[in-house]
């Protein structure tokens, strides 16, 4: 295992590198000490007692990586692998015997262990997004880095993901916590805020004696509560009210005037407010057969070895493949988001 570059970048500070010892150890739960900067916040019940058994039945199978304790002989921090030392932890005190396998590497700065960890949690499923988000504000604070691109050179994040945190970084804190409630049955989604944030952004821009009235803090209180209540059935139904808004031109006033109402209206539901100014089944219809006329006028045109306006053509190919290509990415996001994962591989 050789060292591990966690992030030095041209015109960025530097952030130090994790370098092993080339020490393999196997350690007991009473030796490590979880990372007080792991951004892993969150760890649920049922896949823990999922790794539990199975390191019960198997051990554990991949090594964890720590490094030593300052001024605390033979103690060691977590790098990676939390969730296997509390797996662990719990088996010695129901009276089993645990021997942890821990790859040592040299103790890191803050900056540098908490970059090594966002990197390889890349390669294994991410944490879940507000964690991620509120680390990643940690970073940007130490470092004096504000550049998107290379915070996400930096952490591994690709471009969106940067985005995302961002969004939730600029919600007060109060709120954030709700997104770190233990148990995951009351706690609010993280893609509840980056949904919820261009609603807020209409409110502000067209409802200003509302926002004036209410607050911004006060808006999102009320649509909390109708989250918990079910009057927003899903997180992406907020998706609703925008969609309202750009389709019904004509009837945009009609639009915030409803916006208005469910906001204040505790007992309306998303879809009850807004599906009359979208016409969705209609617009679909209307979009395949658009869809299928272009496919069957190009099919018959036979443009594969056209000459003349070759140039216009294929400008003209090239914008509808970015249409299309915007349209899809929209599409596919719309749909149901899965639950998300915490998990480690083991």
């Amino acid at each position: 295992m050789g060292e591990i570059n966690v992030g030095v970048t041209s015109g960025a500070p530097s952030t130090g590198t994790v370098v092993p010892t080339g020490r393999l150890l196997f350690l007991s739960p009473d030796q490590l000490r979880p990372n007080p900067g792991n951004p892993r916040l969150l760890f649920d019940e049922q896949p823990l007692l999922d790794l539990k058994e199975n390191i019960k039945t198997h051990g554990v199978l991949v090594p964890i990586t720590v490094y030593p304790v300052p001024a605390q002989p033979d103690k060691y921090a977590i790098l990676d692998g939390e969730r296997r030392y509390r797996c662990c932890r719990e088996l010695q005190d129901e009276g089993h015997d645990v021997r942890i396998p821990a790859n040592v590497v040299e103790p890191p700065s803050t900056v540098a262990g908490m970059l090594w960890m966002f990197n390889i949690h890349n390669y294994r499923q991410p944490w879940e997004l507000m964690p991620t988000a509120l680390s990643l504000g940690f970073l940007i604070k130490e470092l004096g880095e504000t550049d998107d691109r290379k915070l996400a050179a930096l952490t591994g994040l690709d471009d969106k993901q940067v985005q995302r945190c961002l969004t939730l970084l600029a919600y007060p804190p109060q709120y954030q916590k709700l997104s770190l409630d233990a148990d995951p049955t009351a706690r609010i989604p993280s893609n509840f805020w980056i949904e919820l944030d261009p609603v807020l952004n209409l409110c502000e821009k067209h409802l200003p004696d509302l926002v004036a009235r209410l607050g911004r803090d006060g808006i999102i209180d009320r649509l909390i509560e109708k989250y918990r209540r079910k009057r927003i059935a899903s997180v992406i139904h907020f998706r609703r009210i925008l969609e309202a808004y750009e389709v019904a031109e004509t009837a945009r006033e009609n639009v915030l005037s409803r916006l208005a109402e469910f906001i204040e209206e505790p007992a309306l539901e998303t879809r009850a407010a807004f599906d009359e100014f979208i016409a969705e089944s209609r617009r679909v219809q209307s979009a395949l057969s658009a869809c299928s006329t272009f496919l069957d006028q190009v099919a018959k045109a036979k443009l594969g070895n056209v000459v003349d306006e070759r140039d216009a053509l294929i400008a003209a190919l090239r914008q509808v493949r970015l249409v299309a290509d915007e349209l899809l990415d929209r599409l596919i996001q719309t749909q149901e988001p899965p639950a998300e994962q915490v998990e480690d591989d083991e």
